[in-house]
C-alpha cells in the first residue's frame, strides 16, 4: 500500500480500493495544498473516480479559496462517494441534514466511526 504524505495530510489506496485521505492535526489548508491534494490524489488513483474516506478528526481548516478548488467540476468527478469521519456527534447530525439539500450528485455522509463509514461506502464499490 502506497502512501504519500503531503504538509496537510497523508493519502493512500487501501485494499478495499478506498482512498483513504487523511488530514494531518490543525493545519490550515490553502489554495496551494488543495491543488498539490488533488495531483497527489490524481496520481496515486491513476486519474480514476473513486471512493473517498475523509478523516477530518484532527480539525483541519480550508481558506475559502481552497475550498472553491476542491468544489470544482474536475476534482469532484474524481469522486464516486465520500465518508466523512469527524468527532462531534451533533456536528454529524446537524451535517447529515444539511448535505441533503446540497446540489452535488456525489453520495457524501458524516460519521463519528471508521467502521460505520467504510461499510456505507463499500454499498458504491
Amino acid at each position: 500500500m502506497k502512501s504519500i504524505k503531503t504538509r496537510t495530510g497523508e493519502f493512500f489506496v487501501d485494499e478495499n480500493a478506498i482512498l483513504n485521505i487523511l488530514m494531518f492535526s490543525n493545519v490550515l489548508v490553502d489554495y496551494e495544498d488543495a491543488v498539490d491534494n488533488f495531483l497527489v490524489i490524481k496520481n496515486i488513483t491513476n486519474n480514476q473516480p473513486c471512493l473517498k474516506f475523509f478523516d477530518l478528526t484532527n480539525n483541519p481548516s480550508f481558506q475559502k479559496k481552497a475550498k472553491r478548488f476542491l468544489e470544482n467540476k474536475e476534482v469532484q468527478t474524481k469522486t464516486k462517494a465520500r465518508a466523512i469521519l469527524i468527532s462531534n456527534i451533533v456536528q454529524k447530525i446537524s451535517l447529515n441534514f444539511f448535505i441533503r439539500f446540497n446540489t452535488s450528485n456525489i453520495p457524501t455522509k458524516f460519521f463519528t466511526t471508521r467502521e460505520e463509514a467504510f461499510e456505507w461506502l463499500k454499498q458504491f464499490s
